[in-house]
C-alpha cells in the first residue's frame, strides 16, 4: 500500500493567498494479491506491434504496463522473455501482415504489394537454439503471438522440431522461451510455474482473426468452433484459478473495429463518363449471359441471383468494386465467361494489404474482379461476427461464474472506431496511422493504444476487487514511433 499527497489548488487560494490543500490518496490492491502477476494470451499481451515483436515494445506491453501499476500496490517482479536489443521477430503465421510500398502507375512495375522488411538482420538468430531464453524462466508474461485458445493447452507447441515438421504444431515465439528442460510444456503450464496470485487472460482473437485476414473461405485458416473454444477457455481458467488466484479477463473485439479491415475502401468515386461507358460495354455480355442462364429451363440460377450479380458503373457516383465470391452459383460449366463475380455491398470489407497499385493503375476492382483473399464478403462477415459473439458469451459467463474482473475490449474498440475518445487532451480513433491508437500493421494497438486498454483492465480490477490501482498515464508514451 502506498499513500500519495495530491495537491488541490482551490480558487480561494489564488484569490486570497490561502495555503494549498493536500489530500491523501490510498493506492491499494483491495482484496487482490499482485505479488506474482502472470499475463497469459497472444500477441496482444506479448507487446506485438508493427508486424514484429521487439524488446522495446515488450517493455511497453500492456502486460508490463499493468505489472508496473501493480508494483505500486504490492506487486512483485515481472519477468518477460525479452528479445535481443534492436532485433525483432516477425510473425511467420500470417505473412499478410506488414507495411507495403505502392510503386505507382508505372507499367514497368508489376501489380501487387511489395513487402518492406521490418527486422531482417539478426531475426533468424532468435530461432537459433543457442539463443533461446527458456532457461531464464519461469516468466510472468507468457503471451505468444499467433496463439489460439487451444494452443495454450497444446503439448509440443514450444518444440522446435515441430516447426520443421509442421509449423502449425509449434510456434516460433513460444519455441524461443519454452522450458529448456521440457519442450512439451504447455503455455498454461509455463504460466503456472510462476505460481500466480493474480493473472490476466486475453485470448481468442486469433481463433477468428486468421480466417479474417486471409480472406475468409479463400484463405487457409478456419474459425475455431465455439465448442472447442469454450472447452479450451474453461480448461485454461480452471488451471489458472486452481491455486486460488484472482484475475481479469477480456473479450474479443469485432474485426470491423480495426484499421486492417476498414482502411481500404470497397469502391471508388473516380469513374469518368468515358470509363463508365467502357466498363459497362465490357460487362454487357456477362450481364446478358446471366439473364440467359436464369431464363433457361431447369436453370441452377434464379433471376434474383442473376440481378444481384450484374455489374454496372455510373460516373460521378460511388461504385463498389467488382469481387469474386465463392458463395455464388458456379456457372462456368455452362459458360466459362460467367465467373463467380459481382459488385461488393457497402458493408463488405477489403483488407489492408489489398494492392493499391492494382486498384488504381491496373483495373483491379473495376475491369477485373478482386481476388477473394483481399475481400471479406457478407456471408464471411456474418460467420466472423457470430463466432465473436459466441466467444464473448463464454468469456462473460466465465467471468461471472468464477468471480473474475471483466474487460469489455470489444466495446472499447467499437468506440474508437465510431466516435473516438479523448484522453489527456488527445483525440484517438481507429483511423490507420492518423488515429493514434493502432500500430502500423493495422491490427495491433500502438503503445498509447495499449495504454488506453491497460486502463480499462485497471478500472475493471478496481471495481471487482475494491482496489485502487493507479491508472497509466497514456500521454507519457510516445505518439509516433518509427519502424526500423
Amino acid at each position: 500500500m502506498k499513500k500519495y499527497k495530491l495537491l488541490y489548488i482551490l480558487p480561494a487560494a489564488l484569490l486570497f493567498g490561502c495555503e494549498p490543500e493536500f489530500e491523501d490518496v490510498d493506492f491499494n490492491g483491495g482484496s487482490a494479491d499482485f505479488s506474482s502477476y502472470v499475463s497469459v494470451g497472444n500477441s496482444l499481451t506479448a507487446g506485438y506491434q508493427n508486424n514484429a515483436l521487439k524488446r522495446d515494445k515488450q517493455e511497453a506491453s500492456i502486460s508490463a504496463m499493468l505489472a508496473g501499476q501493480f508494483r505500486e500496490v504490492g506487486g512483485g517482479e515481472f519477468k518477460q522473455p525479452l528479445m535481443d536489443p534492436g532485433v525483432g521477430l516477425g510473425s511467420s503465421l500470417n505473412a499478410e501482415f506488414g507495411l507495403y510500398i505502392l510503386p505507382g502507375c508505372n507499367p514497368d512495375n508489376p501489380p501487387g504489394p511489395t513487402p518492406q522488411p521490418i527486422a531482417a538482420q539478426g531475426q533468424l538468430d532468435q530461432l537459433n537454439p543457442a539463443n533461446f531464453v527458456g532457461s531464464d524462466g519461469p516468466f510472468n508474461n507468457v503471451g505468444v503471438p499467433g496463439a489460439k485458445s487451444f494452443h495454450l493447452l497444446a503439448p509440443g507447441y514450444g518444440n522446435i522440431a515441430g516447426l520443421a515438421a509442421d509449423p502449425r504444431t509449434a510456434n516460433p515465439f513460444y519455441v524461443r522461451f519454452c522450458n529448456s528442460t521440457n519442450s512439451q510444456e504447455t503455455v498454461v503450464e509455463a504460466a503456472m510455474r510462476a505460481s500466480p496470485t493474480f493473472f490476466s487472460l486475453w485470448i481468442g482473437n486469433n481463433d477468428v482473426l486468421g480466417y479474417s485476414t486471409t480472406g475468409g473461405e479463400e484463405g487457409d485458416d478456419m474459425i475455431t468452433p465455439t465448442a472447442m473454444f469454450s472447452g479450451a477457455y474453461k480448461q485454461t481458467l480452471a488451471a489458472l484459478t486452481s491455486n486460488g488466484a484472482e484475475g481479469v479477463i477480456a473479450n474479443i473485439p469485432y474485426v470491423t473495429s480495426i484499421p486492417y479491415f476498414t482502411t481500404v475502401p470497397n469502391g471508388t468515386d473516380a469513374i469518368t463518363e468515358g470509363q463508365a461507358a467502357q466498363l459497362n460495354a465490357g460487362y454487357a455480355a456477362y450481364n446478358a449471359g446471366l439473364d440467359q442462364v436464369a431464363s433457361s429451363p431447369n436453370s441452377p440460377l434464379t433471376q434474383a441471383e442473376a440481378d444481384r450479380r450484374k455489374i454496372s458503373f455510373e460516373a460521378g457516383n460511388f461504385n463498389t468494386f467488382v469481387v469474386l465470391d465463392p458463395n455464388l452459383t458456379d456457372l462456368t460449366s455452362i459458360n466459362p465467361a460467367l465467373v463467380n463475380m459481382r459488385q461488393s455491398t457497402l458493408e463488405e470489407l477489403m483488407v489492408l494489404v489489398t494492392p493499391g497499385d492494382s486498384l488504381s493503375c491496373f483495373g483491379m476492382g473495376t475491369a477485373t474482379p478482386i481476388p477473394g483473399k483481399y475481400h471479406i464478403n457478407a456471408v464471411e462477415l456474418d460467420k466472423i461476427k457470430t463466432a465473436i459473439d459466441e466467444y464473448n458469451v463464454v468469456i462473460k459467463n466465465e467471468a461471472e461464474t468464477r468471480g473474475l474482473a471483466f474487460v469489455d475490449a470489444n466495446a472499447r474498440l467499437q468506440e474508437l472506431a465510431s466516435s473516438g475518445i479523448a484522453i489527456d487532451g488527445i483525440n484517438f480513433n481507429s483511423d490507420f496511422i492518423a488515429g493514434g491508437a493502432f500500430s502500423l500493421d493495422g491490427v495491433h494497438p500502438s503503445t498509447r493504444g495499449y495504454a488506453i486498454i491497460a486502463n480499462d483492465f485497471i478500472a475493471a480490477i478496481n471495481a471487482k476487487y475494491g482496489a485502487n490501482v493507479p491508472s497509466v498515464v497514456v500521454s507519457s508514451y510516445p505518439a509516433f514511433e518509427v519502424v526500423q
